[in-house]
């Protein structure tokens, strides 16, 4: 089993030991300075050794495969990834208000009263009870594979210097609605709906009565009531559509009745950093530990996309813009992990 694990761990890393393998000068013995061969190179201190590690920090969970290159040289090749970690956030329903001329502006947050009269003629007009705030979930998705290079400058082998660079998906987090609230968000997608109906009816001049087709049934349209259709218009000429303001955004659900937000940054992370403690495991002791810290370069700024607008570019308040100003503070991702290893062979 040993020689497999061995075979394959050579395959894996051979390719790299040529770049490394001019910077380890062959040593000597006092009275006769013969070069070592290749064979007795691999023997001693060359891709002689497999480690296993297990990792875990900032930058989530991770495992890798260590193997030295010489006597100061380590590669590593892994994975980390975030545990899916659940964090919960509300969005107050609003109204897009309008003014006297008809152009949407003054955009406030409902007041209790407004928003119960609101979702009483929503409530007539769908048969949905709706809800005052509407629950977020955020979650991470950040997951990379990596590759590092570990150096060690000093006899000891304690200190380290490290670099190499993260490769992944280029979505870190999202964010999206519960399922408890996809009612709310369907009555606001079907008021929105009938809310540009009605305004259309109202200033067709070739539609007189006013008439308002809710859908077709057996190929006849089917009328809003002409009483529930002027106390709608009297309704929402107040308040306009619905939705949910994120500084100078006011968003609505989308075709799925459903909100949803991606944080997105490089695929490609470089990555450099220092550690101390075991590189490996010392001779007679199964484990080595050792703590390293660094700093991952993915890009500037993470972008916080919703439906097409960088929220980090908005004036977001609340929660919400506490999260986003958070996020778009962070152009480095600062790494700091614990690292447990074990020899394979």
């Amino acid at each position: 089993m040993n020689h497999l694990f061995r075979h394959i761990a050579l395959t894996a890393l051979v390719g790299m030991a040529p770049a490394f393998a001019c910077a380890q000068q062959a040593p000597t013995t006092e009275g006769n300075a013969t070069a070592l061969s290749t064979t007795e190179k691999q023997d001693n201190n060359m891709l002689n050794h497999l480690y296993g590690a297990l990792s875990v920090g900032t930058n989530g969970i991770g495992i890798d495969l260590a193997m030295p290159i010489g006597d100061y040289v380590q590669v590593r090749a892994g994975y980390s990834f975030m545990p899916a970690i659940k964090h919960k956030m509300h969005f107050n329903v609003v109204s897009e208000q309008q003014e006297n001329n008809g152009t949407t502006g003054n955009k406030t947050v409902m007041t209790d009263s407004k928003f119960t009269e609101l979702a009483d003629i929503v409530h007539q007009v769908t048969g949905i009870e709706m809800s005052r705030n509407v629950e977020m979930i955020g979650e991470p998705t950040y997951n990379n594979a990596k590759l590092l290079v570990d150096v060690f400058p000093f006899q000891n082998k304690r200190w380290h210097f490290t670099g190499g660079f993260y490769i992944g998906a280029s979505r870190i987090a999202k964010a999206y609605n519960s399922a408890k609230d996809v009612a709310t968000l369907t009555a606001v997608n079907m008021y929105n709906n009938i809310y540009d109906k009605v305004e259309a009816a109202y200033n067709d001049p070739l539609n007189p009565f006013h008439d308002v087709v809710l859908f077709q049934r057996n190929g006849a349209n089917v009328l809003m009531p002409e009483g529930l259709r002027d106390q709608f218009y009297n309704v929402s000429q107040r308040y306009g559509h619905m939705g949910f303001q994120l500084g100078d955004y006011f968003l609505t659900p989308d075709k799925d009745n459903m909100v949803k937000a991606n944080a997105y940054t490089n695929r490609f992370k470089p990555y450099l950093g220092f550690g101390y403690g075991d590189a490996t495991p010392k001779a007679g002791r199964r484990y080595g530990f050792m703590l390293e810290c660094g700093l991952l370069f993915w890009g500037g700024a993470p972008e916080v996309d919703c439906y097409g607008t960088d929220l980090t570019k908005q004036h977001v308040k609340g929660t919400v813009g506490d999260y986003i100003n958070l996020i778009k503070g962070v152009t480095v991702f600062p790494v700091v992990n614990l690292r447990i290893s074990r020899r394979i062979f």
